[in-house]
């Protein structure tokens, strides 16, 4: 979670901001009761203050001197300690104590308050944390504090119903916040902003105050909306007071322009936020959100619309009166069907994010589909391997859906380009140990391919090589310990966990995720550091493509829809997912991104192929 990353670099300033006398609500401690007992406590109080931690102390002395009043005391500092030691789990347990003693003074609740708040918002149990927060104020003491608050505050209004609410919590916390935290900040911003409503987003310019960095991004947003409803006024009234915060924190700022048929500078998304999809839509804002900020001054405004099945359609005309030159997503099949009759009505050109583009009717002139199916980067494997000169294979694959299709698309394709399959072996779907199944592969092949998740191949590559499978670079003659083999698979997922647990056993491998996040790959690299600075975290091949999707309209988006729409059927622009390029049928032409495990000296890396 975002706020947990950003919450362990407050509390470096919580710690390090204690001043040696600051204000204080809790009380003196307590003269009465055990002696031996108060001593301990100062004891440990003098060395937390001085060195941090010390949590453990607190918690063995409220558990041996339980009902002394020195046990509220020992309760609130453990609470204090563990939560600036980033574990909110232990410190809600000692302040959940704590606030259940009868007869507590008020100075203790407020304060056990204010940490319990801090510590459920880590966890993200936002709606306890929020009515914590609001009434323990009075118990900050510091500047350290304050910003914490400000950052739980921020984030707790944020996952509320009205996550627009978070604006001037997070226009508070920016004035105390270090660098890396405003950097996270700009891209939360436009991800709250972007997700509103037009009605909620001029709802809340209405009544935003100051020069805060929620001016600057709300205010571009609001003029949007006002060009897209022909208000060029109001629209230029939004960026001019919008304007110099947007320079002051780092944003782009673009000519102030009027409303017209469609413009450039507008692009729409159609992203499903319902539970059961919420992971995969939070995925695509966030790939959406970076793909424009990478573009500096030219970042265009992205509208997003939340929308399933047949509202899907609304969401496109509703994205079609603002103007927008295209609009990207949605994702379920139901989905980008309906989407895609609204836009070819409208002639509006619509990049899907559908992952079996293949299963999709024929779109029509508007219609695009962004993402390789796990099916053709399967046939892209069995191509690859053939240009090198593999002709046999064997196919390792899970008894699902999944496995059978992508395994059959590859067999075909192997027969295609003149292979054959030698052996065809099937695991149960929760098989964790793989040394029996790989025993079950026969036949002189020279290449396995397997589709499967990359924690699964994490455990495949191992017990090939236990079984005396071993992969290598194709064109290895010999090695130690068994034959060489060339390991081809989708892995799905794969990231950093497969490099560290299982490359040195896939060297030579030929893999084609969609996207490998860590590869040596300067385009790629740089997606990632963008991402990090904005998110807090590693990026997924769904937002490679989404970042794609939007540096692609940008890219080619000058003129009028149908200009765009025929760029778009005879693109040939690099991205990061591959060289876009679409087919007849406005799918994905080009193979993608094929990678290979490298061992250069003894170091394992994960490249993508020329």
């Amino acid at each position: 979670m975002w706020f947990r990353i950003v919450s362990l670099l407050c509390l470096i300033a919580l710690v390090a901001g204690c001043p040696k006398k600051r204000h204080t609500l809790v009380p003196s401690v307590p003269t009465s009761g055990d002696a031996q007992a108060r001593e301990r406590f100062l004891e440990a109080r003098a060395r937390f203050l001085r060195d941090g931690n010390q949590a453990d102390e607190f918690r063995a002395i409220a558990a041996e001197y339980a009902g002394d009043p020195i046990e509220p005391f020992a309760l609130l500092f453990a609470g204090v300690a563990s939560q600036q030691a980033g574990d909110p789990t232990a410190a809600s347990a000692s302040l959940e104590r704590l606030l259940a003693l009868e007869s507590l003074e008020p100075g203790l609740r407020t304060r056990g308050e204010l940490y319990l708040g801090l510590s459920r918002g880590m966890l993200g149990d936002h709606e306890r944390a929020l009515p914590l927060l609001q009434r323990s104020e009075a118990a900050i003491e510091n500047d350290g504090e304050r910003g914490a608050w400000f950052a739980a505050l921020a984030h707790a209004h944020a996952a509320s119903p009205t996550p627009l609410a978070a604006l001037p919590w997070i226009d508070r916390w920016w004035g105390k916040a270090t660098p890396a935290e405003r950097a996270f900040l700009r891209g939360r911003l436009e991800q709250i902003v972007a997700g509103a409503s037009a009605e909620d987003a001029a709802a809340a310019w209405r009544t935003i105050e100051g020069d805060g960095p929620s001016v600057g991004v709300l205010g571009w947003r609001v003029a949007a909306d006002r060009d897209a409803a022909g208000d060029v006024d109001g629209a230029r009234s939004a960026r001019e007071r919008a304007r110099s915060v947007r320079r002051a924190i780092g944003l782009a700022v673009g000519p102030d322009e009027g409303a017209g048929a469609a413009r450039p500078g507008l692009i729409g998304a159609v992203v499903p936020q319902s539970a059961k999809v919420e992971r995969l839509g939070e995925q695509l804002v966030r790939g959406l959100m970076v793909g424009a900020r990478s573009l500096g001054e030219l970042a265009p405004t992205v509208f997003i619309e939340d929308a399933e099945g047949g509202a899907a359609a609304d969401a496109v005309g509703a994205l079609g009166q603002k103007n927008v030159i295209a609009i990207l997503g949605p994702t379920d099949g139901a989905s980008v069907d309906a989407a895609a009759r609204r836009a070819n009505d409208l002639g509006v050109p619509l990049l899907s994010f559908n992952p079996r583009p293949e299963e999709r009717p024929s779109g029509g002139t508007y219609v695009f589909h962004m993402m390789h199916s796990a099916e053709a980067r399967a046939r892209a494997l069995a191509r690859r391997a053939a240009r090198l000169g593999v002709t046999r294979f064997a196919v390792l694959r899970p008894e699902t859906g999944y496995g059978t299709a992508v395994g059959k698309a590859f067999a075909s394709e192997v027969r295609a380009v003149g292979g054959e399959i030698i052996d065809e072996v099937t695991y149960p779907a929760d098989t964790r140990s793989f040394t029996s199944v790989v025993k079950k592969l026969g036949g002189k092949w020279q290449a396995v391919f397997v589709p499967d998740a990359a924690d699964r191949l994490e455990l495949i590559a191992p017990a090939l090589a236990a079984g005396g499978m071993v992969a290598r670079p194709w064109g290895t003659k010999k090695v130690t310990g068994g034959r060489p083999i060339v390991l081809l698979s989708t892995a799905e997922g794969a990231g950093e966990n497969f490099v560290r647990e299982a490359a040195r056993y896939a060297e030579g491998g030929l893999l084609a995720p969609g996207w490998f996040p860590g590869a040596l790959d300067e385009a790629g690299l740089e997606f990632e550091r963008l991402y990090f600075e904005a998110i807090g975290k590693t990026p997924t091949a769904v937002d490679a493509y989404a970042y794609d999707a939007v540096r692609l309209v940008a890219a080619l988006g000058r003129g009028n829809r149908g200009e765009l729409a025929r760029r778009l059927a005879a693109a040939e622009e690099r991205g990061i997912t591959g060289v876009v390029r679409f087919d007849g049928a406005h799918r994905r032409a080009d193979e993608g991104v094929i990678y290979t495990v490298a061992n250069d000296d003894g170091t394992v890396s994960v490249r993508p192929l020329p």
